[in-house]
């Protein structure tokens, strides 16, 4: 389980094991979480919280979305180190 950042005790992360899923990444207080906060990464880079289980306060959430916005590129290359391809989530 990489973890990309720690935000003030937040942790976002994603599993090795999910190699059927598309693009996306967790978020957990404390230590990562297999029911955490799920947030997909779209095709036009941008985001789409998929549920909020870790119950990450809007504050937060919203800076922890800027870092990611700002460094989507290196996650991607990130995620690929793990996954070997990546494939977007289908926005409803």
């Amino acid at each position: 389980m990489p973890v990309y950042i720690r935000y003030r005790g937040w942790y976002v992360y994603f599993w090795t094991n999910e190699n059927d899923e598309p693009i996306h990444f967790h978020i957990a207080q404390g230590k990562p979480t297999p029911n955490a906060t799920k947030i997909w990464i779209l095709q036009n880079n941008s985001f789409r919280l998929e549920n909020n289980n870790s119950k990450v306060p809007a504050n937060v959430l919203r800076h922890i979305l800027a870092v990611m916005q700002v460094s989507i590129e290196e996650y991607k290359e990130y995620w690929l180190t793990y996954h070997h391809e990546i494939h977007y989530h289908e926005p409803r």
